[in-house]
């Protein structure tokens, strides 16, 4: 039997950040949070961990969170605060759940 199981990551979080770009120096910086999670046969299983990239959409320059200057550490504790985890990446762990709860109260009626 095949199985399919990887990762995968939706963006769930974008703010326009009050910087400007390292390369062009343009004021058009948007920073972006990935919520990244665990699925099997694309379904998602469960959340892993959160990344944060800047992008200009300028020049499209792309930094990581630990390339982030001082003026996007600010905008960063601003976009982490509104990124929730949608509830959908727990989706296969609710269905598991249950499944046996449902299967635990059906065998004692029976």
């Amino acid at each position: 039997m095949i199985f399919f199981f990887g990762t995968r990551s939706t963006q769930i979080a974008a703010h326009e950040a009050k910087a400007n770009c390292t390369h062009c120096q343009q004021e058009a910086v948007w920073l972006f949070v990935y919520q990244h999670y665990f699925h099997i046969f694309w379904i998602p299983a469960f959340p892993l961990w959160r990344s944060t990239v800047s992008v200009c959409g300028h020049c499209k320059q792309t930094l990581t969170k630990r390339d982030f200057l001082p003026e996007l550490q600010e905008d960063y504790t601003i976009v982490k605060q509104q990124a929730k985890t949608p509830w959908w990446t727990f989706f296969l762990l609710i269905a598991v759940v249950l499944l046996i709860v449902g299967s635990t109260i059906l065998s004692r009626f029976s």
